[in-house]
């Protein structure tokens, strides 16, 4: 049996479905982050591997949460040849919104070994209640 191969389509099939899929999970994301909502707060982890924390600015405004960093290049002697660099050197900017209210006021930032992790207590208002039904 022959299948027809249609050469432009399939190859631009091919380029765009890569590009837009799951082979390259972290492509133009970083850093990478895991959000967990749980009952009264939000836990942000950021993995910033590499970086140091006095690097790293957070700030929260308007319920959006900024992550952003400045690394400077390494340094590389006039008389050293370069083979191979692959480590980034910019710096990043990440911002989240969340749908609740957030206490600023309590929001807590802590990191170990190369991850950042962030709590956002939720405030009164956004927890969970629980309603009692009465009898009547």
């Amino acid at each position: 049996m022959l299948v027809r191969f249609d050469s432009p389509r399939t190859y631009d099939n091919l380029i765009e479905n890569f590009f837009s899929s799951d082979v390259l999970p972290n492509r133009c994301t970083v850093p990478a982050l895991d959000i967990v909502e749980k009952e009264n707060e939000i836990v942000v982890n950021a993995e910033l591997p590499g970086v140091k924390k006095e690097d790293v600015k957070i700030t929260f405004e308007n319920n959006i949460l900024t992550l952003s960093s400045e690394q400077k290049p390494s340094e590389v002697s006039e008389k050293d040849t370069v083979l191979l660099k692959e480590i980034r050197n910019s710096g990043f900017d990440r911002s989240v919104k969340f749908g609740y209210q957030i206490d600023a006021a309590k929001i807590s930032a802590e990191m170990s070994d190369g991850v950042l992790t962030i709590t956002l207590p939720k405030t009164e208002e956004a927890k969970p209640k629980q309603i009692e039904v009465k009898v009547k």
